[in-house]
């Protein structure tokens, strides 16, 4: 594998699913563009440990920038950084700063660079040669270092004592009911020109039954939909906007710890019972049936489309080679019911759960499914008392060596997050990758699409090919 397919697989991909939906010729300026989003956001603090990081992200990337932004076909584009360079180590990294103000007027510094970088990432050494000039010394390499900050947590901006973020963005926060509500209004002194919308209002765990039942979006720009959402408007003639499969449903065994060495879950479970129930599930059957085609089986952490060595790693069903494996493991080792705790609030997660359940007790495995809350967040994922989670994990980057960084990073495998990151090549980020499979531990299950339903009035609106949003150049249709 060379590095040229590497990148031009990547680049085909996304070229085809980051297009702008009725793409107009004569933008407006004005009027209010409502959104409705699945999830509840507590907090908009990029840092912020969220149980929906994406859905957060897609408010908070409206306030807060990063240095650099990644363009539809994954290349790294200047942003709040108008240019930079690296030494021949990719560990030190020099950022130019471009003119830009905060919301509240004052001048964007490389000092406030640093302050809000130091907090996303303090293995990092930081340095200003003037006001506008930072530089930035990792201790491994990171040969991707502009994509990596193009993480929204990495955005730049400033903490007021009394808690108040501070961001550069095109819109400024105004009303904001964590949970509910977040109400944005166009920065008039924004440095890249002023947004086309007056403002954008997030309605956040929208109900939908009435604009579904009437086939029409009014009074919202646009909504997100769940996959089990979606046959309620595929059948008609609505502009409905489909990711590549990105998110990662995957099954996840804890760790034991000492806090948990007493209770039922958490146990070291024999590697060749993970193995056999990796054979047991039926990804195919999960991702046709229970997620409506709307999603591919998954043998790694990263989409073929991405890297296109996903074919590479096994990951089919073999009933016979698990009924092997389970029955390998002496009684006395074998477990009692292994339990496998899922987000509660989701029923696609609730239905994959059931479904992985039906197809381990075909290999003669018990499995017993549970709802749990907050699950994705890794605060409340260190108190769940089960084997095994199901985790939906969003793809932070279209950049591969980031993604897989990222996901190794929400997973706890820090070593493997690091060396994702210096991985030059498609088979050293290949091999990074197995070693984080090789012992079953975690088992990815379905890489599945995100959707958003557009009303006909909302024109440029770009969704990159893992579901991100780019609405810098939204207009509506009518506004005054």
């Amino acid at each position: 594998m060379r590095r040229l397919r590497f990148r031009s697989l990547a680049v085909s991909s996304l070229a085809l699913v980051a297009v702008a939906a009725q793409a107009g010729s004569r933008p407006r300026y004005g009027g209010v563009a409502r959104i409705a989003l699945q999830h509840k956001v507590m907090s908009l603090d990029p840092l912020a440990d969220e149980e929906y990081p994406a859905t957060r992200d897609r408010i908070s990337s409206l306030l807060f920038e990063t240095l650099a932004v990644l363009d539809s076909r994954g290349v790294a584009r200047p942003r709040l950084a108008s240019w930079w360079s690296a030494d021949a180590t990719k560990r030190r990294w020099q950022f130019r700063l471009r003119l830009a103000n905060f919301q509240d007027g004052t001048a964007l510094t490389a000092s406030d660079v640093i302050a809000s970088l130091s907090k996303a990432n303090g293995a990092w050494k930081y340095s200003a040669a003037d006001r506008e000039t930072v530089t930035i010394e990792s201790p491994v390499p990171v040969v991707h270092m502009p994509e990596l900050l193009a993480l929204e947590k990495f955005a730049i901006l400033k903490r007021s004592q009394d808690g108040t973020l501070i961001g550069t963005g095109p819109y400024k926060l105004g009303e904001w009911q964590p949970g509910d509500h977040a109400s944005l209004s166009a920065n008039d002194d924004y440095w890249g020109g002023r947004a086309f919308p007056d403002a954008v209002e997030f309605q956040m765990n929208a109900s939908l039954k009435e604009q579904f039942l009437a086939r029409q979006l009014d009074p919202f720009a646009a909504a997100e939909l769940s996959i089990d959402q979606l046959h309620m408007v595929e059948q008609s003639n609505q502009s409905v906007l489909l990711s590549q499969p990105s998110d990662l449903l995957v099954l996840v065994f804890l760790q034991p710890d000492s806090s948990s060495a007493a209770r039922a879950g958490r146990r070291n479970l024999d590697p060749a019972l993970r193995q056999a129930l990796s054979l047991a599930v039926n990804r195919t059957a999960i991702s046709n049936a229970i997620l409506q085609r709307k999603a591919r089986p998954a043998s790694a952490l990263l989409p073929q489309w991405l890297t296109g060595f996903e074919f590479l790693i096994p990951g089919g069903t073999d009933l016979e080679r698990a009924r092997q494996l389970r029955n390998s493991i002496a009684a006395q080792a074998m477990p009692p019911p292994i339990t496998l705790a899922y987000d509660f609030s989701d029923p696609v997660a609730k239905s994959t759960a059931e479904r992985i359940a039906v197809d381990a007790r075909e290999a003669g495995i018990t499995l017993q499914p549970y709802g749990e809350s907050h699950v994705n967040t890794r605060g409340a994922r260190a108190s769940v008392n089960a084997d095994v989670v199901l985790l939906r994990l969003p793809l932070a980057s279209v950049e591969p060596t980031v993604a897989l960084a990222q996901r190794a990073e929400v997973l706890g495998l820090f070593p493997e997050s690091s060396a994702a990151l210096a991985a030059a090549r498609p088979e050293d980020l290949f091999e990074v990758e197995r070693r984080m499979l090789a012992d079953f531990r975690i088992i990815p299950v379905a890489h599945l699409s995100q959707a958003v339903w557009l009303s006909y009035a909302v024109h440029n609106w770009i969704q990159d090919a893992a579901g991100g949003w780019n609405l810098d150049q939204l207009w509506l249709e009518g506004a005054h």
